[in-house]
This record gives C-alpha cells, structure tokens and sequence, in this order.
C-alpha cells in the first residue's frame, strides 16, 4: 500500500464505521407504549425497516385479563404494542383483525392480521405481522396463543 492509498483509507474509514453503525444501529431498551385495535393496513412478513434488522420483540407477550398485548421488534430505538383477546384468537373473525398500535416516538402503526393467519395462532402456531409503514419504517409484531 502507498501513501495516497493509506491516506485514503484514512479518510474513508471513518466514514464507512459510521454507516456501518447507523445501519445495524438496533437499541432495545426502549419501553413499549399502550394497546389498542381498530382500523390499519398492514402485510405479514419480515420488517421493511432494512437488512440486518432483527425482527425479535422488543418484550414478551403480557396478559392483562382476556387481553394479551404484544410488543414490536425495535425500530428507531422505540417498541409498540398491539393487543388481541382471546375469543378473537379462539374463534378467529372471518375479516381478520386490524388496528392500530400504541403511540410511541409520536406515532403508531396499522397493524392487519388475516383470519387465517389468526387461526394458525390460535392452533399453537408463531406469525410474524409487519406493520403499516409510518415515518419511514416499520416494526415486526410475532404473534402466539400464551396461556
């Protein structure tokens, strides 16, 4: 290596530490908000929110009488929550569920699980839902029937 080739390494390397942070950049400790079901748009899947993401969730599912809320992956270093009952996920309605998540970061997100989707749930199976975008990202909510 020659002094112009180590003089640009110099230069660009700082750069490329950056975007290499910036990009994988997933901090988990943030809190999750409220919970909440109403009306959204959303595809199941894997996060839109860039490679490298994880899509884990930010916390365990947490029950709270028929209501169990489940919290997003982390994405711009904040959660949401979504929450389902379950008489919804043992007779899962024919249109599906769809809502919107708790606000955190000053927003929320549509969340929309197909009545299909539900009923793998509800027979003991994990699915992953990917929310509506909002500023620019998205946030991945894996549902599952807990006791």
């Amino acid at each position: 290596m020659d002094r112009k080739q180590f003089l640009g390494t110099l230069f660009v390397l700082p750069a490329g530490i950056f975007l290499v942070h910036c990009s994988s950049d997933s901090d988990s400790s943030a809190g999750a908000g409220g919970t909440a079901s109403g009306a959204g748009a959303a595809g199941a899947g894997m996060s839109g929110a860039g490679g490298g993401v994880s899509t884990a969730p930010g916390a365990d599912p947490a029950r709270t009488g028929t209501m169990v809320a489940y919290t997003s992956s982390t994405a711009g270093k904040h959660v949401h929550t979504f929450s389902l009952d379950d008489s919804d996920i043992d007779s899962p309605p024919s249109a599906g569920i769809s809502g919107m998540s708790s606000t955190d970061a000053m927003h929320s997100h549509s969340v929309e699980i197909s009545a299909d989707q539900i009923a793998m749930v509800s027979t003991g199976g994990t699915v992953e839902v990917t929310s509506g975008e909002t500023g620019m990202h998205t946030h991945v909510f894996t549902f599952l029937k807990i006791a």
